[in-house]
């Protein structure tokens, strides 16, 4: 049983080596040692010149010499952007049959808490994103349904 396995090593093994040989040249050894002693002297270049504590003080420099300081129009706008108060309306028919609109806004209230709401709360508390998905989703479900109801009334 050694044997065989051996004996299967040895085969694959060589049938891998004449067939990179003659795909890619005799000078694949050559190529194939110089990648593998780039990547390993890289590999120790990087640790022995860019230690955790050498490059926790070069990031913090980095970070502090790049950038630039902020404007202060942007914090302005931002607060002028939230003293307007915009009035949200919200048509919530669908298709208006009152049995299926509720049913489907529940669907549709369902999936932005479960798929939407758990991720987005964590970039922003602004509710006008939630709200624009929120007539997207209702706006592809009446094309939807009057698409479904025009190819069904003309058969």
């Amino acid at each position: 049983m050694l044997t065989e396995t051996s004996l299967s090593i040895w085969g694959w093994g060589s049938l891998g080596i004449v067939l990179s040989l003659i795909t890619f040249g005799p000078f694949v050894i050559f190529y194939l040692a110089f990648y593998i002693l780039c990547f390993v002297g890289g590999g120790f270049v990087v640790t022995l010149l860019f230690g955790k504590t050498s490059s926790e003080k070069y990031l913090e420099q980095c970070e502090h010499s790049f950038l630039p300081p902020t404007s202060t129009g942007i914090p302005k706008c931002l607060e002028e952007m939230k003293r307007e108060a915009r009035t949200i309306k919200i048509d919530r028919r669908l298709t208006g049959a009152n049995i299926i609109d509720e049913p489907l806004q529940q669907v549709i209230q369902f999936s932005l808490r479960d798929y939407v709401q758990y991720w987005y709360y964590t970039l922003s508390d602004d509710e006008s994103f939630l709200l624009e998905i929120r007539q997207t989703l209702q706006n592809a479900l009446i094309q939807f349904a009057t698409s479904w109801w025009c190819g069904y009334s003309s058969e």
